[in-house]
């Protein structure tokens, strides 16, 4: 089976192309129909991660919703339907009202419009090679510890749910076709997340982990 990764350099994406025999990495313009049309024909199987989440008013709709149109036109136009597996996020429930947000859930829809899917609900996701200071509380705090920077912790009793980047990957590899799957995560505060990293530095391997990670760079 030939597999197809779009954001193949991206968090998730860095570390799934790891676990995958021959990746074919999407590495042009998604918004550039004649280019996704050729990446299409190569692939069984797409698992499209990319995607922008931050970005100024309007650039995440904008750059999403026409990236994921094209992958799904593009299918309808040559005839040929891959395997897609999409990540979406908790977000598209949990805050549809943001950009973001209101951005998967059009994405979604998309999604469904191909004939064979598995869209993946994702909660936060944490782990080594996390951007500090983009989308990733963990990988701000490590990157801040190590480098003996003041943290800052905004609502610390808020609990949110986080999955290791290992524990999602392995869920990715098993798609449930024509449905949606809800990784499991842990249900944690932000600064119980801080007390890991620091006080009780050892009592969280995957925590510990990340900050191992930032430690080296």
């Amino acid at each position: 089976m030939n597999i197809g990764i779009t954001g193949g350099n991206g968090f998730i994406g860095s570390h799934l192309k790891k676990k995958i025999k021959n990746p074919i990495l999407f590495k042009g313009d998604l918004k550039d129909l004649k280019q996704v049309r050729k990446f299409i024909l190569k692939c069984d199987r797409i698992y499209h991660l990319a995607g922008k989440n931050r970005e100024e008013e309007g650039g995440i709709l904008q750059n999403n919703i026409i990236s994921t149109a094209n992958l799904i036109f593009a299918m309808i136009v040559e005839k040929k339907y891959p395997e897609i597996i999409f990540s979406s996020s908790k977000q598209a429930t949990s805050n549809p009202n943001s950009e973001y947000g209101f951005t998967k859930t059009i994405e979604e829809e998309l999604i469904k419009k191909t004939k064979k899917w598995c869209i993946f609900d994702i909660p936060n996701v944490y782990g080594p090679g996390g951007k500090p200071f983009y989308n990733s509380v963990v990988a701000t705090f490590c990157y801040q510890i190590t480098n003996n920077q003041a943290v800052t912790i905004n609502s610390q009793n808020t609990k949110r749910e986080f999955i290791f980047i290992d524990d999602l990957i392995n869920e990715l590899l098993l798609p449930k076709f024509n449905s949606y799957k809800k990784p499991k995560g842990e249900i944690i505060s932000i600064k119980e997340i801080y007390l890991y990293l620091t006080e009780k530095l050892g009592y969280h391997k995957n925590l510990e982990k990340c900050l191992n990670y930032y430690k080296k760079e």
